[in-house]
């Protein structure tokens, strides 16, 4: 199916979900309810786009604002949109961003998006701090993939999906499609409560 049909098809569901406080022990998975579901959330160690080794629960998402999206850089319809969204986002947040409020893009080619390719992706959109790209091993990759996308990594088709959290607080939501920047900022606002 061609990603305008892909695209055309999508359709907004934000619902907040409201998760029970979550246990932050010191486990190499944390468990969080996303619309219902739950999704256990490898804490797997990744590379940013500095090269910079990361644990992707820990040091991305524990106890922090997010805005978590998959993407990879030779896409050139989808990924280039939510480049732009994002780009348009981070404007949008101004101060908060790296503060209150952390955007992470994750490649769905770690075979092929290395630190350098996601550097280089990410200047086209002007990432600022407080945005990360990350990839990694395949193999650790796809642990994160499949539980988030429902894909194994490589997979050149895919669906634009987007979560916003307040880990702190348990709060997920999700949505599959392309938004505004507006749309994710207002996500950003309930589960923050800002």
């Amino acid at each position: 199916m061609p990603n305008r049909c892909v695209t055309s098809l999508m359709v907004l569901f934000l619902v907040t979900c409201w998760s029970t406080p979550l246990s932050h022990a010191q486990t190499q998975e944390v468990e969080v309810d996303i619309r219902g579901v739950k999704v256990k959330i490898p804490d797997l160690k990744l590379r940013d786009q500095d090269g910079n080794e990361i644990r992707f629960y820990s040091d991305l998402i524990k106890d922090k604002v997010i805005v978590l999206t998959f993407f990879y850089t030779s896409c050139n319809y989808l990924c280039t949109m939510q480049g732009k969204v994002f780009s348009e986002l981070q404007s949008l947040l101004g101060d908060r961003l790296g503060k209150s409020v952390f955007l992470i893009s994750v490649t769905t080619d770690p075979a092929r998006d290395n630190p350098e390719k996601l550097k280089a992706w990410g200047a086209r959109y002007k990432i600022r701090p407080g945005w990360t790209l990350v990839t990694g091993d395949v193999t650790e990759m796809n642990k994160l993939l499949i539980r988030f996308t429902g894909n194994k990594a490589g997979s050149e088709m895919h669906l634009p999906a987007t979560f916003v959290a307040n880990d702190k607080d348990g709060r997920w939501t999700s949505a599959v499609g392309t938004f505004a920047p507006q749309e994710i900022l207002g996500a950003v606002n309930s589960v923050s409560g800002h």
